[in-house]
């Protein structure tokens, strides 16, 4: 989450309202009909699917805000809704940035806010440091990995990832030949890719930064940044990834190391000659699922919880995501993983910092 992001949300959620009053802690699994969206969320109990459709069916609604973008919000809209017709999924998409400050607006306000968001790990920690969620138990966790779920221990979690989407070296399939395409980092010092790779000079080419760091150590990672910029001269595109990469397919530009393996990965489906491989650590921006303390409709909630992280998985896959089910056959590296609002501020501006210092 960019430093912006993490100013404004801040200011808003910790200073300006102070966050909402913690509900109480939720029965015990099976002790009762659970109350209240606390009590509902960590609901375990046999009669669970029963309780949460009979609740959902006198609440009609549930609201999802997220960031992702595309024809994935339609398809998980309509499989959601198939599954449970009664449901209607109010969905609020924009950015990150626009979807905190809606929420702390919300919260500003005092009116309820949402059911349940994915957003990025950045943008989440603030939603947890704020106290604006509530720990929540799904069967769907079995589901996911164990190094992507976080919070309480046992049964319940904070948060858990429904899709990622991974940074990697993107390339032309005609304009860089077999034998020079990298395995490993190292490998980008190839002499026969010297002037033929880019770097998307945004918050993802400061996230490639801060992967080489975690890879090689912070002395040795920024010495090889020194020289990698020296001998290789990678160009600096001031675009989005995703723009980036249509460089790439229309020959523009050989390669680059800031490219998402989604975007590939659809790109691909049309023909285009490109490609992806990872290198690792591959930088992961993995996106968690948070349940609101006071969501309005807690049940619908749930199983859209549920959904999201069982059968969603499948949708998500089918649109390109990486899923938080998915066991990757690579190392990657969470930009956000293990840090609190202000450790994430820091290290992205001393990411960014060297990015600008080595590249131009």
């Amino acid at each position: 989450m960019h430093r912006k992001l993490v100013a404004i949300a801040v200011a808003f959620v910790l200073a300006g309202c102070g966050g909402p009053g913690v509900q109480p802690a939720g029965k015990a699994a099976g002790s009762g009909v659970p109350n209240g969206p606390t009590d509902v969320a960590r609901y375990q109990g046999a009669d669970r699917q029963q309780v949460l459709e009979a609740g959902a069916r006198k609440e009609g609604t549930v609201s999802w805000y997220t960031a992702i973008a595309g024809d994935v919000i339609s398809a998980l809209t309509n499989g959601f809704q198939q599954k449970y017709p009664y449901l209607k999924l109010n969905v609020f998409r924009s950015d990150e940035l626009q979807v905190m400050q809606h929420i702390t607006q919300e919260t500003q306000a005092g009116t309820a806010s949402f059911d349940v968001t994915d957003l990025n790990g950045g943008a989440t920690e603030i939603l947890v440091e704020s106290k604006l969620i509530t720990p929540y138990y799904s069967p769907s966790l079995a589901n996911i990995s164990a190094s992507l779920k976080m919070g309480r221990s046992g049964p319940l979690v904070d948060r858990a990832s429904d899709w990622a989407t991974i940074i990697g070296f993107g390339y032309n399939t005609t304009l860089i030949p077999k034998d020079a395409v990298p395995k490993t980092t190292v490998d980008l010092m190839n002499p026969a890719l010297a002037g033929k790779l880019a770097l998307a000079g945004t918050t993802t080419g400061y996230y490639w930064v801060g992967s080489v760091l975690a890879g090689m150590g912070d002395a040795a990672g920024k010495q090889w940044l020194a020289d990698f910029a020296g001998k290789q001269k990678p160009a600096v595109q001031q675009i989005s990834a995703k723009a980036l990469l249509d460089l790439i397919a229309k020959g523009e530009v050989p390669a680059s190391l800031t490219v998402y393996r989604d975007h590939v990965r659809q790109a691909q489906t049309t023909k285009a000659p490109v490609a992806w491989i990872p290198l690792e650590p591959d930088v992961s921006l993995v996106n968690y699922v948070v349940v609101g303390v006071n969501a309005p409709h807690p049940n619908a909630a749930m199983l859209f919880v549920d959904y999201l992280l069982g059968e969603g998985q499948q949708v998500l896959k089918d649109n390109f995501y990486t899923t938080g089910s998915e066991k990757l056959p690579f190392k990657t590296w969470i930009p956000y993983k293990d840090k609190t609002t202000a450790q994430y501020d820091e290290a992205t501006k001393s990411w960014s910092d060297l990015f600008k210092a080595d590249f131009r």
